[in-house]
Parts: structure tokens; sequence; C-alpha cells
């Protein structure tokens, strides 16, 4: 049997992508020059866990494929320009036919008929020379697009990036872009943070960048998405189970993954995944949902803000402002500002005039665990198990 083929895992890519085409395809098409330089230049942002990471890493494999250099920096590096600067020194000492030079420094002449002694002192070009960052990507850049190839630089989390490293980045690549060199710089981030980050004075860069906003889709493309992963395996599940698996994912890419590999798991051997195995992976799914989404994001909530979401509890959908600013005591102003953070941080959205909802599945439900035992721990319980095998399936 098969192993489990759906992958729920933050940033790893799925067999069947819920997001696919025309993003990759349009990244594909301006490294080969048929679309505008501009858009080699991408910024994709999106809420936790709708694919970011994977866009990301589905656009550096389209640059490696066309045949440009992949260099991926790190937020958590101690400094992403030393990062850089040492990815680039080791390119050009794979691609600069300079990066080496042999210097003649002894020759011997031989007795009759034996072979003179050679002494050559071989000497690194990048070895310990401190050539500023701009000219090291300058002949790097010169060097692969005149093979007809190019840099591809990728950055993942960018709103937790070093605003000041991050500008000195951001402008060589620029520079090197304006002076038609093949280049192209991909970064993915939390919306909220990139909002933030745009606004900081000093990236003009990626505010011209083509933006590329990734969010979930509909109910329907899900439980397609779901059949179609399973369909590449020996077994398969029901039309039933595969739209009830897309209903309770509710188009969010984490939890169809999730959905799908609990209900796999719960299959046990069976050849076929059915309504049954769907139900009974709901649980473990939100709690998982929970657990890995909802809690880094209401760790920290507090005073008005958390005051604010539990009025929302009150209602069974969508909230009126106005009840939810007479629910807390304040007047209507405040209650505007307090939307607005709430907004930006993603955790809510307008759902009409004088409306809004909580903006991701079962943030309700981690509200109420939160509200009530004051934990977003996994809940108590049995995950993953398999359901009996009938005896003709054996």
């Amino acid at each position: 049997m098969d192993t489990d083929p759906f992958t729920p895992g933050f940033g790893l890519t799925p067999r069947v992508l819920a997001m696919q085409g025309t993003p990759v395809e349009d990244f594909a098409a301006a490294l080969a020059g048929r679309r505008s330089v501009g858009e080699r230049s991408v910024l994709i942002t999106g809420a936790r866990g709708v694919g970011k990471t994977v866009l990301l890493s589905q656009l550096q494999d389209v640059a490696a494929n066309a045949g440009w250099q992949v260099v991926v920096l790190h937020t958590s590096s101690t400094s992403m320009v030393d990062e850089l600067r040492g990815a680039v020194v080791d390119l050009l000492r794979a691609h600069d036919p300079q990066a080496t030079s042999r210097t003649l420094t002894r020759a011997e002449a031989g007795a009759v008929g034996a072979r003179a002694g050679i002494e050559l002192d071989v000497t690194d070009r990048y070895q310990g020379e401190k050539v500023p960052l701009g000219r090291l990507l300058e002949r790097l850049a010169e060097l692969l697009t005149a093979q007809g190839t190019g840099l591809l630089v990728a950055l993942d989390e960018v709103q937790a990036a070093d605003r000041d490293q991050l500008h000195e980045i951001a402008q060589h690549m620029q520079d090197l872009t304006g002076r038609g060199l093949s280049v192209s710089f991909v970064a993915a981030g939390i919306r909220s943070g990139v909002d933030d980050l745009l606004a900081h004075p000093r990236t003009t860069f990626l505010r011209r960048a083509h933006k590329v906003e990734v969010g979930g889709v509909d109910v329907g493309t899900a439980a397609e998405v779901i059949r179609q992963t399973v369909a590449d395996t020996a077994k398969s599940i029901t039309p039933e189970a595969a739209v009830r698996a897309g209903e309770i994912s509710q188009g969010y890419p984490y939890l169809i993954q999730m959905i799908g590999s609990q209900a796999w798991q719960r299959s046990g051997d069976a050849e076929t995944i059915e309504l049954e195995d769907v139900e009974g992976a709901a649980a473990p799914t939100i709690d998982a949902m929970i657990h890995n989404v909802h809690g880094p994001a209401l760790r920290d909530l507090s005073g008005r803000k958390a005051e604010y979401l539990h009025a929302m509890l009150e209602d069974d959908g969508p909230s009126q402002v106005a009840e939810i600013a007479e629910r807390m005591g304040i007047d209507g102003a405040n209650q505007n500002v307090h939307r607005s953070r709430l907004i930006h941080d993603e955790l809510i959205r307008p759902a009409g005039r004088g409306l809004v909802e909580f903006a991701m599945p079962y943030l309700r439900e981690a509200l109420e665990r939160r509200r009530e035992t004051g934990s977003l721990r996994l809940a108590q319980g049995p995950a993953r198990v398999a359901r009996p095998v009938p005896r003709t399936q054996r």
C-alpha cells in the first residue's frame, strides 16, 4: 500500500496544488523574456498556512529548471548580507573563468632528456578579497546573463527581515535590473507584516515588485484536490467523502492537506477512503488547525482585542459592529480602532456594511477553547485511528 500522499506540514509541496497555473506560468514567461522584466521580482503575501512558502518554492524550481542560479536567504541568519556575499563568491568561483590565476614562480632546466621542474602559484581571486557586494553581484550577473541564464535571490518570512539589510540587498537587485542584467528577487511573507514592511521608507524596490496574493479556494476545488491526490495512489476516495473533506477544509490549503492525511490514516489498509473516515478525521484536523495556526496568532492576544473577539462569539454568524461596541461598553470611534487592528492582524474581516466575521477557518473554535481552558494545546484523545478493514479486503 502506498504511503500517505498528503503533506500537512508547513512549507511542504503537495502532490496536487490547490493553487497553480497563472503566477508560476507568468514568472516562467518573465524569466524567458516573454513578459516584463519587472515581473521577475515577486512579492507573495497571504495569511498563515495558505501556501506562500510552497509557491515561493515553485518559483525557485522554475528558475532552476531554466538554468538560473538560485540563492536562498534566511531571516534567521546572523547577517543576510554576509550570507548573500558568501553564496555569490561560491558561484563566482564556479562560473568566472578568471576566478583563479596561475603565476610561474620557478622553472628549473633538468638534465638532458629529463623533464624541467615547474612551480606555479595558484591565486584565488575571491579569497579574502574585500570587494563590495555590489561589484560581486554585478560580475556574477554579467557572467550569467552572457550565458543566457540569471541569478534569483529568494527570501521567505520577509516581514521578519532586518530592514537595513533588506534595503541593501533590494537596492543591489534594483540596480542590476536597471542595467538590464538577468536577476530576480522573490519573497514571501504574512500579509499584515508585509504591509508594515512596505510602509518603511527604504522598501521602494519591494513596492514595485509584482504582487501575488495567496488565499483559499472554493470547496469544490478543495474536494477535487483531495480526490486527485488520492487518485495518484492505489487507494480511492468516494465522491461523498471527497466533498465532505472539501467542506471540512473550507478551501484552506493547510486544512486540505490535513483532512486528507487524517482520513488516509484512518482508512488503514482499506482500498477506499469512505465518508466515515473523513468524519472521524474532522476533530483531529480542526485540533491541528487550532494548535498549529491559531495558537501562534493568539498567543499574545490580550486586552481590548481579545475582548472584541470574545464579544463576536455571541453571534452564530457575522457580527454587527454596533452590537460589539455595545457589548464592550465603548463608542463607535473606539470600536473602529479595535476593528481596524484586528483586520490588520488578519483575525477578522469585513462581511458587509456594518458587519465583521472571523477571517480564518475554526478561529471561533480556537477562541472558545482558549476562553474555556486558557490554552490552545492539542486536545486529548486518539487521532489517526484506522477503522477495521472488512474481511473481504484482507
